[in-house]
């Protein structure tokens, strides 16, 4: 999937607004923005802070209701990294679907795309005759530079 333009991302938050009887506010304007302008995989009090810290008096609240309303209208994707709180991220983008590698240690987030990873779970949908409707697929462990640092620290 191609990139979307952040005018058209605009313009489709507008309208879903829009269907749904909700005000179009410059709020929620810049939350959205805030997130299309980042790689980042943030949390709702970071992008409140974030937010805050360029100026904008958006309140927390706004902040975390905008986002459902994000996720709801497909261009944000709310994902959990086992922390216990989500995370969002800019679902417009270019990469389109992919899973997650999640450093216990430092919280690092890798993302990875697998063709034989994808097809063999649709194999398994197929097997048990189920419609997968998404997926968010998650592996934990240690990345490289947290495994090198422990090394090093051994034989200080």
């Amino acid at each position: 999937m191609p990139p979307q333009p952040i005018g058209s991302a605009e313009r489709r938050f507008r309208l879903f607004l829009q269907s749904r009887g909700l005000r179009v506010t410059p709020e929620r304007i810049q939350i959205l923005h805030a997130v299309l302008d980042t790689e980042e995989h943030l949390q709702a009090e970071e992008l409140a802070y974030l937010l805050q810290k360029n100026g904008s008096r958006v309140s927390r609240a706004t902040v975390y209701r905008t986002l459902i309303h994000l996720v709801e209208a497909g261009l944000v994707r709310k994902v959990d990294f086992g922390e216990g709180h989500a995370h969002y991220e800019n679902a417009a983008k270019g990469e389109g679907h992919h899973d997650h590698l999640i450093c216990d240690t430092c919280g690092k987030v890798i993302e990875f795309f697998d063709p034989i990873l994808e097809r063999l779970q649709e194999e398994i949908a197929a097997r048990f005759d189920f419609h997968l409707t998404g997926h968010q697929f998650q592996l934990f462990g240690t990345c490289a530079e947290c495994r090198k640092m422990n090394i090093e620290e051994n034989f200080v």
